[in-house]
């Protein structure tokens, strides 16, 4: 009984330490999958999809993850949920999943297309429409029995979303098409830029933003007739924007390369970035209700918050003699007209080095490079030489390394 009850203790506070974290934290950083999409049922099972048809799923929380097989070496491209139960992955070539049991296994579907499958869109347990390749839309009203095509065209359409009958599919080449009445007629409302959208999010039952390269965002507060474009606080126009989720009417959060995660308070007025402390590029976004979610990218890696994103401003604990960790960075984002600073966190004298920099992994600065004692050390330098982009602060101390990223905004 005893063995049992240690067991429950350190089980209850492992997880109540995962769950107690501000910001976003990672799971898992390893191999050189790309994780392409993520979705999630509840806090715990977490399904995450990916190059050479890799599947993992983590039943608590993303402490652990086991492979399921796909029968599948090509890039799989989505993974939706619809709930606990029911669950479709998407792939190159046409080729789809389907799972019954919350993804414990997962079965071949027929959708009868050759072409790559982005999107899907559960509008209830049985009636689906899927986007893809060459302005596919696809739909089934009996759970992927049978399918019946109902648009084709050159232009990719790489992500759909629905709020009620309003709808919106955005692609590359700047489309964005929206329907008013269920997806029985489409209208093109393409024009504002000629990028491609990689992804677009429903906030209520008029606004919309949608997110692609070339750091563009757009939205819509009229049901999709026009859009404007908006530009973020800093400086993205160098970086793609990969995914985009509503957490309510007036937050979203939007992730992209370089680790970069942008958020909006405004219903998609105005945008102002997140701490990831990851440098990877992220692919995959989704959100359970306005605190957790989960986001996935280049290296194998998976995050997680379980506060909206929201950065917290205590002190990074030291867990154990080994621990290194960089804090908080000011000011944030970087301007090149004054000090910068960050904060590092060290369990043990040595000899330490933190340098900067670029996105190649080129040195560009090198704020400190000497013996530091344990315990928390402010370091302030001066970036003024720095070009406006995103940077990597890299700190090394006994042969450990930690990376965060940072951006200069000006």
């Amino acid at each position: 009984m005893k063995y049992f009850l240690l067991f429950f203790i350190v089980f209850m506070c492992t997880t109540a330490g995962m769950h107690a974290q501000v910001g976003w934290f990672q799971l898992r950083q390893e191999g050189e999958t790309i994780f392409y999409s993520v979705d999630l049922y509840d806090e715990n099972n977490i399904t995450v999809v990916g190059s050479e048809g890799l599947i993992l799923h983590s039943t608590d929380g993303g402490t652990t993850w086991a492979s399921r097989p796909s029968g599948f070496d090509d890039n799989l491209r989505r993974i939706r949920y619809f709930s606990p139960t029911l669950g479709i992955i998407l792939g190159n070539s046409g080729f789809a999943l389907k799972s019954s049991d919350g993804g414990a296994s997962w079965q071949p579907l027929d959708v009868g297309e050759t072409r790559t499958l982005y999107d899907i869109h559960f509008f209830d347990e049985t009636r689906w429409m899927i986007t893809g390749q060459s302005g596919l839309i696809t739909s089934t009203t009996d759970a992927g029995s049978t399918w019946e095509r109902s648009s084709t065209g050159n232009n990719n359409f790489n992500e759909i979303d629905f709020r009620g009958d309003f709808g919106v599919i955005v692609g590359n080449v700047g489309t964005i098409r929206v329907t008013e009445n269920g997806g029985e007629r489409w209208r093109d409302r393409g024009g504002v830029t000629n990028v491609m959208y990689h992804s677009v999010s429903i906030g209520d039952d008029s606004t919309a933003v949608a997110v692609g390269v070339n750091g563009v965002i757009v939205r819509t507060e009229d049901k999709g007739r026009t859009w404007t474009r908006i530009d973020a606080s800093i400086p993205i126009s160098f970086l793609q924007l990969t995914g985009v989720r509503h957490l309510t009417r007036d937050i979203a959060i939007s992730c992209g390369y370089s680790g970069i995660m942008l958020q909006t308070t405004d219903a998609g007025l105005t945008w102002y970035p997140q701490e990831t402390n990851s440098p990877m590029n992220l692919e995959g976004l989704a959100f359970l209700d306005d605190k957790i979610g989960v986001a996935t990218g280049g290296n194998g890696t998976v995050l997680r918050t379980n506060s909206g994103g929201t950065l917290s401003t205590l002190p990074l604990p030291l867990q154990n003699e080994q621990h290194l960790l960089i804090g908080e960075t000011w000011p944030h984002p970087l301007s090149r007209a004054g000090a910068a600073g960050i904060t590092v966190h060290l369990a043990r004298s040595g000899w330490t080095r933190l340098r900067v920099q670029d996105m190649l992994g080129r040195d560009i600065a090198v704020p400190y490079n000497g013996h530091l004692d344990a315990g928390t050390h402010a370091i302030r330098w001066n970036p003024s030489a720095l070009p406006r982009g995103v940077y990597l602060y890299r700190l090394e101390l006994n042969g450990q390394i930690r990376m965060r990223s940072f951006v200069v905004a000006d």
